[in-house]
């Protein structure tokens, strides 16, 4: 028999109120000890009740208690969760009355979780999915964490379990009657199978937009010395995060921040001038910029009004993914503004050799506040192409990339040359591998190390 459990689900000393959830079968024993009546307890129902100090025959607190009887909980088993005001000294006491009861102790970190997985209440992918939801602060990891904790991830998985365990049926068959070769017609269909199999793992691999959900889009600010770079972050940031000055070259270090742009998390990273400078200093902010711009998913290339200009070194760096402000249009004439878009499309495509979208300009004046609304929106523009909606399985846990990887190179191994037993095993081994994504098998081993990272009470 397991341990019956408890700890606290949400804060002791931030908040008004504290909830202490009691998991196993002495959940009612507990409550006991803690001197409630358990012939008011039912399933799904709340009782306001105190809890006792039963030796000192003392009130401990006035709570709210509510009861889910096994197996129709969170974890399967009975539950109790009572809702204590928010003191340690309150807590320490239920902990040390329920600490006394024999098998009864403080849960362990993720032990809730581990326990609703081990009685089949979640898959191991949704068990996963509650610190992610627990930790989401902007739209898109909040959705990406309910799509896991529904199941949705969990069942493209299991359907491609299911489809690889359904071609070894068809092999096995072959090895339980050796007499009897498998129809050309069946080997063609377990060929076509298997390699629209592959494909999809492929492409669930090369699918990398879960991970920019939850660790964020990089987006780097690129240009020469004293183009805006620093005060354009100010403005995203609302905040005098950088320096501004007339001093070029002032911004040697990249300064980031972190912003929520069309529900997104956007690291953004203001960078050193690239030119070519005696300062060793400066020299090694222009090498970590050029770095920083090289590894980033969007670039936002700022340049001068009044010397439209792009060097070698900043042409390079140039892509699909840039976007190119035209900052201090104020300093210029409208006739000269007229020209700039075919000029700058006609510089980079000579430049930095590829065409440029026209569409991914703007011409801003960040003295004068002008067009700055047409920017908020050419960027969430381009974060929305960096986080298209997908209904396909992604991968949110490195886990899962490496489980997958596995079953791909399983799968590849597989070939109607081998031995028909091995053959077999290629394939065996290559459901297991997927199987443990979403805890079906084999998991034993690595339970300890997911469920250890969650939080206490989870």
């Amino acid at each position: 028999m397991l341990d019956t459990i408890f700890a606290p689900i949400t804060s002791i000393n931030q908040s008004g109120v504290c909830v202490i959830r009691i998991s196993g079968d002495k959940t009612l024993d507990c409550l006991e000890k803690l001197g409630v009546n358990t012939s008011k307890i039912s399933h799904q129902k709340i009782i306001f009740n105190k809890i006792l100090d039963l030796k000192n025959n003392e009130v401990i607190d006035e709570c709210l208690i509510s009861y889910f009887k096994a197996p129709n909980s969170f974890t399967g088993q009975d539950i109790a969760e009572i809702s204590i005001h928010a003191s340690t000294y309150i807590f320490q006491k239920i902990s040390e009355i329920l600490s006394k009861i024999e098998d009864v102790r403080m849960a362990q970190a993720g032990e809730f979780s581990k326990r609703a997985f081990l009685n089949n209440k979640m898959s191991l992918i949704e068990a996963e999915a509650i610190p992610d939801l627990i930790a989401s602060e902007t739209e898109l990891q909040h959705k990406q964490a309910l799509r896991q904790l529904s199941g949705k991830i969990g069942k493209i998985y299991d359907d491609l379990r299911q489809k690889i365990i359904e071609i070894l049926a068809l092999i096995e068959a072959v090895i339980d009657f050796p007499d009897e070769d498998l129809p050309e017609n069946i080997i063609k269909d377990i060929k076509q199978n298997l390699a629209n199999i592959k494909k999809i793992i492929n492409e669930i691999l090369a699918n990398h937009i879960a991970q920019k959900i939850k660790t964020g889009i990089n987006l780097a600010i690129i240009g020469e010395p004293n183009v805006g770079k620093s005060t354009l972050l100010n403005f995203l940031a609302k905040s005098e995060i950088a320096i501004v000055s007339d001093v070029a070259g002032t911004t040697r270090d990249i300064i980031e921040t972190h912003l929520n742009i069309a529900g997104a998390v956007v690291k953004i990273a203001d960078t050193a001038g690239i030119r070519t400078t005696q300062d060793k200093i400066e020299e090694q902010g222009v090498i970590r910029a050029i770095k920083k711009s090289k590894d980033c998913d969007i670039k936002i290339l700022m340049l001068d009004a009044k010397k439209l200009e792009i060097s070698d070194k900043i042409a390079n760096l140039i892509d699909k993914n840039t976007l190119v402000l035209i900052n201090k249009i104020d300093e210029i004439n409208h006739l000269v503004q007229q020209k700039i878009d075919q000029k700058i499309s006609d510089l980079i495509k000579n430049k930095a050799n590829i065409t440029f979208d026209s569409q991914n300009l703007l011409k801003i004046s960040l003295k004068n506040q002008q067009n700055l609304d047409l920017l908020i929106s050419l960027l969430e523009q381009e974060v929305k192409k960096q986080i298209p909606n997908n209904n396909s399985a992604i991968i949110t846990q490195e886990r899962h990339r490496s489980h997958l990887k596995s079953a791909l190179a399983h799968l590849e191994e597989f070939s109607f040359s081998k031995p028909i037993e091995l053959a077999a095993e290629d394939l065996r081994l290559a459901s297991q591998e997927i199987g443990k994504i979403t805890g079906k098998i084999g998991v034993e081993n690595i339970l300890d190390v997911i469920f250890g990272s969650f939080c206490i009470g989870k």
